[in-house]
């Protein structure tokens, strides 16, 4: 796909909503490996990079990005949203 693939409307689909579930898979695997989580198997059960994408990444306004621009703002952010998950996991793991 090119990188230079401009997002210009919400829901995102076909081509470029199956790229950026790539590019969240990518960085969520960075980010599990950097923070390595207590529950790391349920936080992976948690993970839904669909989700993500379609009701976690995009904010108003953001629109029109370039694929790379949101490979970078991924990268940037997700962080957040997978600590969120394994806090998450976290509490359910003590409940079970």
């Amino acid at each position: 796909m090119d990188s230079h693939a401009v997002i210009e409307a919400l829901p995102v689909t076909g081509e470029l909503r199956a790229a950026l579930i790539d590019i969240a898979n990518r960085v969520f695997e960075r980010v599990v490996d950097r923070i390595e989580p207590e529950n790391e198997s349920l936080t992976r059960k948690l993970w839904d990079p669909g989700d993500y994408i379609d009701n976690h990444f995009f904010q108003d306004g953001m629109l029109p990005m370039t694929l790379d621009y949101a490979d970078y703002l991924i990268d940037a952010f997700l962080w957040h949203h997978v600590v969120d998950i394994a806090v998450q996991a976290d509490k359910q793991a003590k409940f079970n």
